[in-house]
């Protein structure tokens, strides 16, 4: 309301607020699991769920959800983060399926992967504040994984990590385009550890098209 009363329209959303989880299904709570989905996943519908009227009466608009390779590929440990992501993906593209070719709102998916910020640190601080690593049967496995972890880091390997400002000029790129892609990965690295998925259709533009033929021709 208050956009629209400075503005008188609204052109861009934004759904970028996000929080990692690193536990097994075994050890997370009822309570985190809501917690996450509601973070990740809710927060998106509810924002989205406020813009759609004002963006479908104006005609026009474009939504940013911001997803994660995380959202195309699950990960050890991740899976309830994973989870949410790909909630997030499933329901972009189910709104670009009926409501971007009705009311010419555009709707894009923004995957990055690992970025240099307090993300991973919250994750970790997170972690060891709710009873630290486990020590049980999974603790080799978590051992690994931090293992690997830490060697990509020291390896130094720039794709892996991209700076904030980075994947925020893939946001502003993608905004700006006449015909934004419905998905897009931030980094080389992205691009790579998710083309099994993607490789036959990138920006998910065919499997948008093929819904919207299936489920609503000639409408």
């Amino acid at each position: 309301a208050e956009v629209m009363q400075e503005a008188g329209r609204l052109d861009v959303l934004v759904n970028n607020a996000g929080a990692g989880f690193i536990r097994t299904t075994e050890h997370a709570t009822e309570e985190e699991v809501e917690w996450v989905m509601d973070v990740n996943f809710k927060g998106v519908v509810r924002c989205t769920k406020a813009a759609l009227p004002v963006m479908r009466e104006q005609n026009s608009g474009h939504i940013v959800n911001i997803s994660s390779v995380g959202g195309l590929v699950g990960q050890p440990f991740n899976e309830i983060y994973c989870a949410a992501k790909f909630a997030v993906e499933g329901y972009t593209e189910g709104l670009a399926s009926y409501v971007q070719p009705s009311f010419n709102i555009q709707f894009s998916l923004v995957e990055p992967g690992g970025i240099s910020s307090e993300f991973a640190n919250s994750v970790l601080s997170d972690l060891e504040k709710k009873g630290g690593f486990p020590t049980d049967a999974y603790g080799p496995i978590f051992g690994a994984y931090v293992g690997a972890a830490q060697a990509r880091g020291a390896a130094g390997t720039k794709d892996i990590y991209q700076t904030s400002e980075q994947v925020a000029q893939v946001i502003l790129d993608c905004v700006a385009s006449e015909n934004p892609p419905l998905r897009v990965r931030t980094s080389n690295w992205g691009e790579q550890f998710t083309q099994l998925k993607t490789q036959s259709d990138p920006t998910g533009g065919k499997q948008r098209d093929l819904v919207i033929d299936t489920f609503l021709p000639k409408v």
